[in-house]
């Protein structure tokens, strides 16, 4: 198949943004079922090649550019790319150690950041969850995962599909097992794992993404650091992990406030799991995250904001912002002089920009003096392709509520 770009339209593929979008193609040549697209310009100059869906606005996602516009999309190029990711992952994350650094859960595939758009991996103790959210490429699958069971021999790999992406491609919703464990048992419901020494499990079977957020690992390394004595405030506490790193960094006391029955269930097997912190010190609270605050009356010395997306769509950014902005002010209020707030929002469509205009409406709003001590983001066993600013979803920042 071959993708021909209308007349002005083949700067972004050119520079290596590697989306090619619906809007940009004049002409499309061949089988509309192809997994792969050579992608060229309206003169006809080669472009590279990509994963083609038919369904998605971003019609083709590049693994080519010019200079390797004639190359196979094969196993050898998947295991190139993987082989680098691998290679990134052992200077960047304290990979199969034992004692208090100890971790086995982290981000083996970051989509475009690793080369491989629409494919996702992390790896959780014995355990690899993937999710291909590209037609092209589940197409191709056979020859991704040959190279990804050679990368990890030994360990299962499991093929989780009950995400939004797979629906808008057309593609299967139940999850998959590509790579049974040894033995052919079936894989865990729950992968367990270890993080900067401490034990967790990841929901490999209809989990959150999949099955664990390794992107939070070094901004919890960060609330694990400012913890000591102080008393923390874990909103919309997912499993506890923020909390389960304040309590061994010395937090005197940690509530968690969740809404979902099942995540504080996950969360307080966690601490069980981790029998060496003082779980007396913790507190399960089953709230709405905006109703609690707004009747919360103690103040605390370190408040963790960690919403799931609330903008999924570019038509969904005003509202997003006023509620993130209405989190901030809320959680500005229940911070004692000197207190820290690490504030997050995943959403992709609301960017760092916008996101450090809405702290600074809410510090107004709040009438609190707030200082901005550093910019936070996911961990470097997620990179972002400099061509790619949309893979940056995670922003933070780490604020301090002046004395």
């Amino acid at each position: 198949m071959t993708v021909r770009l209308v007349r002005g339209r083949d700067k972004a593929v050119r520079d290596g943004h590697p989306w090619v979008f619906s809007g940009s193609i004049d002409s499309v040549e061949g089988p509309q079922d192809a997994p792969v697209a050579r992608v060229v310009a309206a003169d006809g100059t080669a472009l590279g090649s990509g994963l083609y869906s038919p369904r998605s606005q971003i019609r083709v996602r590049m693994l080519t550019g010019p200079a390797e516009a004639e190359r196979p999309i094969a196993r050898e190029l998947f295991a190139e790319r993987i082989a680098a990711a691998v290679r990134l992952r052992r200077a960047v994350v304290p990979d199969e150690r034992t004692g208090p650094e100890g971790t086995t859960g982290y981000r083996v595939l970051n989509a475009e950041g690793d080369g491989l758009p629409g494919w996702t991996v992390d790896r959780f103790g014995d355990v690899l969850v993937s999710q291909v959210t590209s037609a092209g490429l589940e197409a191709l699958r056979d020859e991704a995962y040959a190279a990804l069971a050679e990368a990890f021999p030994g360990l299962a790999v499991v093929q989780s599909n009950q995400v939004p992406a797979r629906r808008a491609e057309g593609l299967p919703s139940a999850d998959e097992t590509i790579v049974p464990p040894p033995g052919g048992t079936p894989p865990p419901e729950a992968a367990p794992f270890r993080e900067s020494g401490l034990a967790f499990e990841a929901e490999v079977a209809g989990g959150q993404k999949t099955g664990f957020y390794c992107d939070q690992r070094d901004n919890r390394r960060l609330v694990e650091r400012l913890a000591a004595g102080r008393t923390v405030l874990d909103l919309f506490a997912h499993s506890g992990a923020f909390g389960l790193y304040a309590l061994r960094g010395g937090a005197g006391r940690v509530v968690h406030v969740e809404s979902s029955p099942h995540q504080i269930e996950r969360g307080r097997r966690a601490y069980a799991a981790n029998p060496e912190l003082p779980a007396d010190r913790v507190e399960w609270v089953k709230a709405n995250v905006f109703e609690d605050l707004r009747a919360r009356e103690e103040r605390y010395g370190l408040v963790v904001c960690d919403p799931p997306p609330l903008a999924r769509r570019r038509g969904d950014v005003s509202k997003a912002a006023r509620a993130y902005q209405d989190l901030a002010r809320l959680a500005f209020a229940r911070l004692e002089p000197g207190g820290f707030l690490l504030t997050f929002s995943c959403s992709g469509a609301v960017d760092a920009k916008l996101f450090r205009q809405v702290l600074f409406a809410a510090a107004v709003e709040a009438g609190a003096e707030v200082r901005l001590l550093a910019p936070l983001s996911a961990a470097p066993d997620h990179p972002v392709a400099i061509t790619h600013p949309q893979g940056e979803y995670l922003k933070g920042w780490w604020c301090e509520r002046a004395r």
